[in-house]
C-alpha cells in the first residue's frame, strides 16, 4: 500500500511538470510567434464563373464578373478594359523634356503629361511610341530605351502602359493628330520637371512613373543604377 504522503508528492510533482510545461509551451510560441497572414495557405485567384457586358464604348467596355474567392465564397468585380498604350519621357540633347498640356474633362482641369498614346492593333509599342511622339510634340526619336510595363489600375482596370525613355530627338514629318484633341507642347528642363514630380504639379501618373524612370536612368551615380 502506497503511503497519503507518497501519494500526495507524486500528485504535486505532477502537477508542477505540468505547469512546466505549459509555461515553456507559451514561451516557444512567442519565440516563433509571426503575423498571421489571411489566406496564407490558401491559393491566391479567383475563378470566373459568370460574366456580363456592361457598357461597350469607343474608347472602352465595361463588365461585370462572379467570381468564386480562393475561401469558397462568391463575389462580384466590375472590370474596365481599356487598350493597351505606350508613354514616352522625350529628352533632347539639351537636357529639356517635352511635356504636352490638355485639358482632362474627367478631373476638369488641364494638366502636364508625357506624350503618350493607344498601341494599334498589330503594331509593335516601339513603332507607336515613335508615332506618338512625332504626333504630339512633332519630334521623332532616334534612340528608344524601353524602361518599364506597369498597370494604371489593378484593382479594376487591364490597361497597361509601356514605357519608353525617347533620345536623339529630331525634327519629324507634321503630325496627324486626332482632330478632337488639343494639346500645348512645353519644353522644361528635366530637373525642373523631376522637381514638379516631387511638389505634385504633376498629377498624372504615368508622367510621375515615366520621369522618376528616367531620372534614374539620367542620374545612375546618384540613384544607384545604369545609365541608358
Amino acid at each position: 500500500m502506497i503511503p497519503v504522503s507518497m501519494t500526495l508528492f507524486v500528485r504535486i510533482q505532477t502537477q508542477r511538470e505540468k505547469a512546466a510545461l505549459t509555461v515553456l509551451h507559451k514561451v516557444s510560441m512567442l519565440i516563433g510567434a509571426r503575423p498571421c497572414v489571411a489566406g496564407e495557405q490558401m491559393k491566391l485567384i479567383e475563378r470566373v464563373i459568370r460574366k456580363r457586358v456592361v457598357y461597350v464604348g469607343r474608347y472602352l467596355s465595361t463588365e461585370q464578373q462572379t467570381v468564386v474567392l480562393p475561401d469558397g465564397r462568391q463575389a462580384i468585380r466590375d472590370i474596365v478594359r481599356p487598350p493597351d498604350a505606350v508613354a514616352v519621357v522625350p529628352i533632347d540633347d539639351t537636357g529639356r523634356i517635352h511635356l504636352v498640356r490638355q485639358y482632362r474633362p474627367a478631373i476638369r482641369r488641364a494638366i502636364y503629361e508625357i506624350p503618350a498614346g493607344i498601341i494599334d492593333p498589330g503594331e509593335r509599342p516601339a513603332t507607336t511610341a515613335r508615332r506618338e511622339c512625332e504626333e504630339e510634340i512633332g519630334l521623332r526619336p532616334r534612340r528608344l530605351l524601353k524602361l518599364s510595363t506597369f498597370y494604371s489600375a489593378v484593382g479594376f482596370s487591364t490597361g497597361s502602359i509601356q514605357l519608353f525613355l525617347a533620345q536623339g530627338l529630331v525634327v519629324g514629318r507634321a503630325g496627324h493628330r486626332d482632330a478632337t484633341e488639343f494639346l500645348q507642347v512645353h519644353a522644361i528642363p528635366f530637373e525642373l520637371a523631376y522637381r514638379w514630380v516631387l511638389t505634385n504639379r504633376i498629377v498624372d501618373a504615368k508622367s510621375i512613373v515615366g520621369i522618376l524612370w528616367a531620372k534614374q536612368r539620367l542620374n545612375p551615380q546618384r540613384s544607384g543604377g545604369r545609365r541608358a
